[in-house]
């Protein structure tokens, strides 16, 4: 292991956590997040929030009868040592409420570095009210959260993620996108690859000026861009195979092309935390790759505003 780019790369999580809700992608979801504890020789647990029966009508809740919620709990358990049998040491983590709080309030107890979830939820009306679970899982989360698609899981007979696209706007060596990204295309020798979408031209004061057309100037601009924003990410990552790529237009619109053509493994993008209203209402690049990318996602937190939430105390 490269000591000096460890040091450098300061993500490395100790305790990964997977949210499963026993539909098809769960047992990818434990796959993915059972290759990631082995990457980074960390511990695992497996977490299931057991909620309350609903009406038809979204966030009705029905009455509890009969102690229910204790019977749905017990088969929870059942579910999740069955779901994690074949692995070892492996934790099994039940609660009742919101998924989402329930997860939130886990990290805390636990100290958990990284989320693994399937991407799923509500579809149609019901997204536009309240949003799917695992988009609320980025907009709420201090942690990275990786989301795996409905696929079976990974061969075994070659690395899960060989190609690792970022989109981020800056290149600091402390940019969390850019630590994330780097520091699981080294653990798994990955390639890695930034899409830097431009919405507006290069500007020619940015650069040394260079006269000919427009577009002769632009294209001679975006070049020279690329190569300095490729040598500064080569400066940051060290030995990892890397790749600039610019295109026009937003982020959004360009990445499920760009994964395509590259036919990635992995879309690391960041993730700016808001207060509750904004999460409810701003669009972000992250939730197009949540709901449009072919490839799973990995979002990072940027930046985010605290909550006084008292904590509760999980198994470790």
């Amino acid at each position: 292991m490269h000591r000096s780019m460890e040091n450098r790369m300061s993500f490395d999580p100790q305790h990964i956590l997977c949210a499963v809700d026993f539909s098809p992608p769960s047992e990818a979801v434990v796959h993915a997040g059972h290759l990631l504890a082995q990457a980074f020789d960390a511990r695992l647990s497996v977490f299931h929030a057991v909620t309350a029966s609903h009406d038809p009508y979204p966030g009705t809740a029905i009455f509890e009868r009969g102690g229910a919620q204790g019977d749905f709990m017990a088969a929870a358990r059942r579910n999740l040592n069955e779901l994690t049998a074949p692995l070892h040491q492996v934790a099994a983590i039940v609660a009742a409420g919101d998924p989402v709080d329930g997860l939130s309030d886990c990290i805390r107890a636990t100290g958990a570095g990284l989320v693994v979830a399937a991407r799923h939820g509500w579809t149609g009306i019901q997204r536009v009210l309240l949003g799917s679970v695992v988009e609320r899982m980025a907009r709420r989360l201090t942690t990275p959260l990786l989301v795996v698609g409905r696929t079976r899981k990974h061969s075994s007979d070659k690395p899960p993620f060989q190609k690792v696209v970022m989109a981020c706007k800056t290149l600091a060596p402390r940019d969390p996108v850019l630590t994330v990204a780097a520091a699981i295309a080294r653990r798994f020798d990955a390639g890695l690859y930034l899409l830097h979408a431009m919405e507006r031209p290069v500007r020619p004061d940015i650069l040394e000026p260079t006269n000919g057309p427009y577009g002769q100037v632009q294209a001679s601009l975006q070049d020279r861009l690329r190569q300095e924003m490729e040598g500064k990410l080569r400066a940051t990552v060290g030995d990892l195979g890397v790749s600039v790529d610019l295109t026009p237009g937003p982020a959004a619109e360009a990445l499920p092309g760009y994964i395509a053509r590259r036919q990635a493994d992995l879309l690391v993008v960041g993730v700016r935390h808001h207060h509750r209203l904004a999460q409810l209402l701003v669009g972000s690049t992250t939730e197009a790759a949540l709901r449009h990318a072919a490839c799973a996602v990995l979002t990072v937190p940027t930046s985010m505003t605290r909550e006084e939430t008292p904590g509760k105390r999980w198994p470790r």
